[in-house]
């Protein structure tokens, strides 16, 4: 259908809309008359349509919600502790020990081996 084309409104026979322009014109034609002066329309939407004043909300209002304790101590809850900081288990190793059961009087001279690719560097 072309956009420009005039078509006739569902609820009032006596409107011509163009094509283009029908989503918004139901939403305002599909209401009774009497409340469409006290309803503004959305300026960003204007197809959408707000409930009406019958209709249940979603979720209750705010003041409705009970409100939290300020003070913790008549919370029904107490905070869990915090995890301690992780103790490393203790060593079974003694180096100390170990050397003197070798009874090395004077340990060997540490000699650092440096290679390039498989030939040793003076």
């Amino acid at each position: 259908m072309e956009p420009e084309a005039l078509v006739q409104c569902p609820y009032d026979r006596s409107h011509q809309v163009r094509v283009s322009r029908l989503p918004y014109h139901l939403v305002r034609c599909q209401q009774p008359r009497h409340l469409l002066p006290r309803q503004a329309p959305a300026p960003a939407a204007p197809r959408y349509a707000p409930p009406p004043p019958g209709c249940p909300q979603p979720c209750p209002p705010l003041s409705a919600v009970p409100s939290v304790p300020a003070d913790p101590q008549d919370a029904a809850w107490t905070a869990p502790e915090p995890p301690r900081a992780w103790q490393p288990p203790p060593c079974r190793e003694d180096w100390d020990a170990e050397l003197s059961e070798l009874q090395l009087e004077d340990p060997p001279p540490f000699v650092l081996r440096v290679t390039n690719g498989d030939l040793p560097v003076p």
